[in-house]
């Protein structure tokens, strides 16, 4: 091929009907003249006697007109004949994919050279490919990997702990010993009606009980090296103590809530909370109604037991309520808006991640609980404290630091009769 006739297909480029005709004739004319060169006949046969095939589909619509462009892109500038049946053969089949009109069925040269018809790029149009000259050093893990250093950010990646939703809503009281005991009604008063001067009036004896809140130990240590808190590039002390803050509010909400063993016992553990069971059968928490949310509400019998109520649940357990409807088919649900929370039955809503789950579903099981959080008691002898030890024969032979983190906290239900749970059927 010549440099006029490859300079005249690089400079395609069609306007209108009567340069699309002009450019067919040179695509014609551009095929019959290497056909001329001493090619192997074979490999030309197929080329040759599609040529009317590929001027009669570059004459049928617009879509043909992109296709003639894409010779702009195909390197004809190669001088052996191979390569030019190569760049050829390489426009036929990218046309082929593209299913213009006549190309699309020529079968024979294109499919015996290509894997599929995603392949019109060159991958398997590969001719007198150049010799191996080596296996060039790279980064990989056989080459050069050892050369080519690997970044750490000092950023951990994680996803926080929710924060309490229990802390400021529940009864915070400083502690200046191990236990304060809060002297509780058991009995109280009430009038009796006499009918007349001489019927004797009945005596009232109001009774007492309390309720101890004592404190305890929470502690969590961890080591590391000298080496290791030298070398890093996250600040170590810094994340441990963000772990520690988040992981003291998860246990916090468990305490209030869920623990059920000593030294504390949440409300949805206690005995003396008032118990609803769903109906017979409804041994999920996907069973769940709007009565037996209304009926878990009047499990508190008088307006100051409800005074301040809320439910309290798990994210999870408050989508499944999302979806119930009352009879008029509307939501129960109340959303949130820009001067009210989100309610539930006319009351407010806490979320906590303490409280049973979805996956948590199963029968007898407590996973609601209602009443005002002000009755749970917490009690605070030592806040959050750390301490790093780095004056230790551990750390003298071994180079190590400890970190521990330490309070002193009490929890309990002040008034279990003002909580009502709800269970799941046996």
């Amino acid at each position: 091929m010549d440099e006029k006739t490859i300079e005249l297909i690089d400079k395609i480029n069609i306007k209108n009907d009567e340069e699309l005709n002009m450019e067919i004739n040179k695509v014609a004319a551009t095929i019959n003249a290497i056909n001329k060169e001493s090619v192997k006949k074979n490999d030309f046969d197929l080329l040759k006697s599609e040529n009317a095939e590929l001027k009669s589909a570059l004459e049928v619509n617009q879509a043909d007109i992109v296709a003639l462009r894409a010779l702009k892109d195909i390197r004809f500038t190669s001088k052996s004949n191979e390569e030019k049946m190569h760049s050829i053969g390489k426009f036929l089949f990218a046309m082929r994919h593209n299913n213009v009109s006549g190309i699309k069925d020529m079968g024979g040269f294109i499919q015996a050279n290509a894997k599929s018809l995603d392949d019109w790029k060159g991958v398997d149009w590969n001719v007198n490919a150049a010799p191996d000259l080596g296996t060039a050093l790279r980064g990989d893990t056989t080459t050069g990997s050892y050369l080519i250093p690997t970044e750490f950010a000092s950023e951990i990646l994680r996803i926080p702990e929710d924060p309490s939703s229990l802390m400021g809503q529940v009864r915070t009281i400083p502690m200046n010993s191990r236990s304060i005991r809060f002297p509780a009604k058991l009995a109280g008063a009430s009038f009796t009606w006499v009918t007349n001067e001489i019927t004797a009036k009945t005596e009232t004896k109001p009774t007492f009980s309390y309720v101890d809140l004592a404190c305890e130990t929470a502690a969590a240590w961890i080591a590391f090296s000298d080496e290791m808190d030298e070398d890093s590039l996250a600040p170590l002390g810094t994340y441990f103590t963000e772990l520690y803050r988040e992981a003291w509010q998860t246990e916090f909400d468990l305490q209030c809530l869920n623990s059920d063993t000593a030294p504390f016992v949440g409300v949805l553990q206690n005995a003396g909370v008032n118990s609803l069971s769903m109906g017979a059968g409804s041994a999920g928490f996907s069973d769940i109604t709007m009565d037996d949310i209304k009926d878990l509400a009047s499990q508190l019998t008088t307006k100051a037991k409800r005074m301040g109520g809320k439910y309290i649940m798990h994210m999870t357990v408050l989508d499944m309520i999302k979806k119930l409807k009352d009879d008029n088919g509307n939501y129960i649900y109340r959303e949130a808006n820009v001067s009210e929370p989100a309610t539930l039955n006319g009351y407010g809503i806490i979320t906590s991640d303490a409280m049973p789950d979805a996956d948590d579903s199963a029968a007898s099981t407590a996973f609601i609980a209602f009443g005002n959080p002000k009755h749970i008691m917490h009690g605070d002898r030592v806040g959050m404290e750390f301490k790093l030890f780095d004056q230790t024969a551990d750390g003298m032979v071994y180079d190590r630091l400890f970190l521990r983190a330490r309070l002193r906290q009490a929890f309990v239900t002040g008034i279990p009769s003002a909580f009502a749970v709800l269970k799941t059927s046996a």
